[in-house]
């Protein structure tokens, strides 16, 4: 199948909902455009609960623009441009040009856009910048409106901590009647002095589910003691402007304060006082680490296995990090139910690195090792050339499943033939059954081959008599039927 005639098709909702079906409405419409316009829909990349305005990942966008870029597929169908991004020309320029270069298209089925008339250019140029322009004012609408809920005291959204509901009508925190016990329970052994890890062995082993459904461990711990929804104060998470002037999220949640009066707001009811959270911080911050209960930047390995050795005790088989001098079981350290593997590192990096270095001379130039130490030189060296390689890799293993159906088809059709074979003489039998019955019709057409056709085979055949003369030749096909 030439790539003019194959199409890939992108999807994306910033907003992934249950129940909701804006995605599959989305896929609808492009598969009817392609149907219409004569492509066959090779494959459908999604993109679902990502923006297209802010810096995230976006692994869909990426692999359908790499299937169009290497001329795996001739054209990429989005049901709106802003579908495909919210940037602006910034990034939609550079679409375009790469889709251009490698000789495809890009389609719009909302907008009627496709990018091989010359005069759709400057159309998508316009369109981009009106979608990072709505997208702009809706972050400032959006912002207006959480800051006059903060101000007014009220829960702006999102999931409270454990322990606490929001109430309906008054949307402020209140009490929830069945963990607010097991909550009040966290809080009086942090300010006992309990370390997390006890804490959170305490609940899992009474079988006290975490917020989520799973077990607990220390940094779930760590982040509820810290909220200050705990205290029944208004939280507010800390942004940072990136390089390219854009609002980044740290992850580090503080009691927003009043604009004017610098004082925090209260949200409504707390599992602990104000007093008690600051005690509790205090406690945490003065026996761990300056990074304590706040994301921190990801450390490179200081070990040759780490996060690539697991826990071998029965159904645990969580990664092992190094702590100290060993690799251990890091579901232990974080308080689960696990007894805890534990292995040198010195002896276990030694063992396995003079296994590798002993093998890798003797190793032929096509050896799979081998192959695979050059594709992650590659990689790091050229990631752009490799992605493309893996989209044409995908389409050729696509192709080489489809034959093989076509195989087994093929192969079913001649076992067929070969069945209706052996059927020839029951369907002799059925034809002269027919041929003696009373009824005829002058527009029915006769067997041939020997054969009856579908029409007479599915009318009703009656004799002077009333009766069904089908069962004698249902009977002779039944008989001579292969086994």
């Amino acid at each position: 199948m030439h790539q003019d005639t194959i199409c890939d098709l992108y999807l994306r909702v910033s907003l992934d909902r249950d129940g909701k079906t804006a995605i599959e409405r989305q896929e609808a419409d492009c598969r009817a455009w392609a149907e219409r316009n004569g492509l066959t829909v090779r494959k459908v990349h999604m993109d679902r609960g990502r923006s297209g305005y802010k810096t995230v990942e976006r692994k869909g966008f990426d692999a359908a623009l790499a299937a169009v870029t290497a001329g795996v597929v001739g054209t990429l169908i989005v049901w709106k441009l802003d579908r495909l991004s919210r940037k602006g020309i910034g990034q939609v320029g550079k679409v375009l040009d790469d889709i251009e270069k490698a000789g495809g298209r890009l389609v719009s089925v909302v907008d009627g856009l496709d990018t091989s008339n010359d005069s759709a250019r400057r159309v998508v140029a316009m369109l981009a910048e009106l979608a990072r322009s709505e997208s702009k004012n809706l972050g400032t609408r959006v912002g207006h409106a959480k800051r006059y809920l903060r101000s007014k005291g009220r829960w702006i959204g999102g999931q409270p901590p454990y322990g606490l509901l929001i109430d309906p009508k008054t949307k402020k925190l209140v009490h929830d009647p069945e963990h607010a016990g097991y909550a009040r329970l966290i809080a009086d052994e942090a300010l006992a002095g309990t370390s997390l890890v006890k804490i959170a062995r305490l609940l899992n082993e009474y079988e006290i589910l975490s917020p989520r459904g799973g077990q607990w461990n220390s940094a779930s711990i760590m982040q509820l003691l810290r909220s200050p929804a705990f205290a029944g104060l208004m939280p507010e998470t800390e942004s940072v402007e990136t390089d390219d002037g854009e609002r980044k999220y740290t992850g580090r949640v503080f009691p927003y304060r009043d604009p004017e009066t610098l004082d925090t707001v209260e949200v409504g009811e707390g599992i602990v006082t104000v007093g008690e959270r600051e005690q509790i911080i205090r406690t945490l911050e003065s026996r761990t680490f300056v990074y304590a209960g706040k994301r921190r930047p990801k450390p490179e390995g200081t070990a040759l296995l780490t996060g690539l050795v697991y826990c071998a005790v029965p159904g645990c088989g969580r990664r092992m990090h190094r702590v100290g001098g060993s690799y251990q079981c890091m579901a232990r350290r974080a308080g689960n139910q696990c007894v805890g593997a534990s292995a040198l590192v010195e002896a276990v990096d030694q063992y396995v690195a003079e296994q590798f270095l002993t093998k890798l001379p003797a190793l032929e130039p096509d050896d799979p090792l081998l192959v695979a130490i050059a594709d992650r030189w590659v990689h790091r060296v050229d990631p752009e050339t490799f992605a493309k390689r893996d989209a044409l890799t995908a389409e050729i293993q696509d192709e080489e499943a489809r034959l093989a159906d076509l195989e087994d088809a093929r192969a079913w059709g001649v076992q067929r033939c070969r069945s209706r074979g052996a059927l020839q003489p029951a369907f002799r039998t059925s034809e002269r059954t027919y041929r003696r019955s009373s009824w005829r019709s002058p527009q029915a057409p006769h067997a041939v081959c020997g054969r009856v056709s579908h029409a007479q085979w599915c009318r009703p055949a009656r004799g002077m008599d009333g009766r069904d003369e089908r069962r004698p030749a249902r009977k002779a096909v039944a008989r001579h039927r292969p086994r």
